[in-house]
């Protein structure tokens, strides 16, 4: 599925998968508008369109199994990523992480981009949308900066 603009050229590739899958993915970001979805399909599908403010908040820790927008509402933190790979992939998969500011606007940075297995840290400055784009299983942990080390 890829996200269009106003002449109907992609703008960014949302999902790219094989068999059946499921996921959250932001459009609408950074000041790109998107006016059209385009699906490339073999069997049936949906999409549904929900408000930026139904992100999933992330309350120190979460696992998701594909890409997902979650809202990070706290202040400056270390956030420790693992992406466990698509052992189906000849690659092993990607994974690509952005943050915005917590209104979907406003690109902030990209914590990762990586393909295969990976496990990395990132600084979160403060409140954010955090956007991955993964065809695997992954996970992020959020330790404030100032926290004891989780031991």
């Amino acid at each position: 599925m890829d996200a269009l603009d106003g002449k109907l050229e992609s703008r960014s590739q949302l999902v790219y998968t094989d068999g059946p899958f499921a996921c959250r993915s932001l459009v609408n970001a950074d000041d790109r508008p998107v006016h059209a979805l385009r699906v490339q399909a073999d069997g049936p599908w949906t999409v549904e369109a929900t408000a930026v403010s139904s992100a999933l908040t992330l309350d120190g820790h979460a696992r998701r199994p594909a890409s997902d927008v979650l809202l990070h509402d706290g202040g400056p933190a270390i956030a420790i990523l693992r992406y466990e790979g698509d052992p189906q992939s000849d690659d092993g998969g990607y994974f690509l992480v952005d943050t915005f500011e917590p209104g979907g606007d406003g690109f902030l940075d990209e914590p990762a981009n990586h393909v295969g297995p990976w496990r990395g840290e990132a600084l979160l400055s403060g409140p954010c949308l955090i956007y991955a784009r993964s065809d695997g299983p992954w996970s992020i942990s959020v330790q404030p900066l100032g926290s004891p080390a989780p031991s």
